[in-house]
């Protein structure tokens, strides 16, 4: 639990015990007790939210897509319902944060996370994995499928612009991408990330200067 959080559960610790009826605050009613329930749910629900999401981007985390892919696992297992993984790396990430520096880096970071939310459909599952990798889990669609979304992807890919110290930055935007439709032969969820990922390093590796 982090420091803002510790203090935040200590205050409410504190209020919520000064809210228990007792000899000496006899005042006190179910309906104030019934409040602070509804408040330590409230802050229990922000905690999950907090916990499943990418400060930088506003996107799904590392835990909170893994979380979301073991439940996409587990519906293709129920319902063969098929669903593609997509792994993105931004290529010369390193070198962007090297020229400009990592304000100029995370700057980029976010464009890129609008520019795969505005260009992936409202259904598809998108997460930052950590540093440039992200992630998307395209449900009730099929490897032929996934293809042509990654196609439309790549065409609308942007050059990222970004203002930084009195500068104005163009910066082309490039993606390694790899992805890989869940099947029996790929085993638990793990592996599945697993094929999705050797796909896109050997687009990387394919691409590399």
């Amino acid at each position: 639990m982090q420091t803002s959080q510790k203090i935040f559960y200590k205050r409410y610790q504190e209020d919520f015990v000064s809210a228990v009826p007792t000899g000496k605050n006899e005042n006190k009613t179910t309906a104030v007790l019934l409040e602070e329930i509804s408040r330590l749910k409230r802050f229990i629900s922000d905690l999950e939210i907090e916990n499943r999401t990418d400060i930088l981007t506003g996107l799904l985390n590392r835990r909170g897509f893994i979380a979301e892919l073991n439940m996409a696992w587990d519906r293709w297992v129920r319902y063969a319902v098929p669903t593609t993984l997509i792994m993105l790396d931004m290529n010369r990430f390193k070198q962007i944060n090297d020229t400009y520096g990592h304000d100029v880096g995370d700057k980029a970071l976010k464009l890129v996370a609008v520019y795969l939310q505005k260009n992936l459909r409202s259904t598809d599952i998108l997460g930052r994995l950590g540093g440039d990798e992200f992630a998307v889990i395209l449900p009730h669609t099929n490897a032929e499928e996934t293809q042509q979304i990654v196609g439309k992807l790549l065409e609308a890919i942007p050059v990222l612009q970004i203002s930084w110290q009195q500068q104005h930055i163009s910066i082309p935007l490039e993606f390694a991408l790899g992805f890989s439709e869940v099947n029996a032969a790929l085993g638990p969820p793990k592996a599945w990330l697993q094929a999705a990922d050797l796909q896109m390093y050997q687009s990387k590796a394919a691409t590399a200067d």
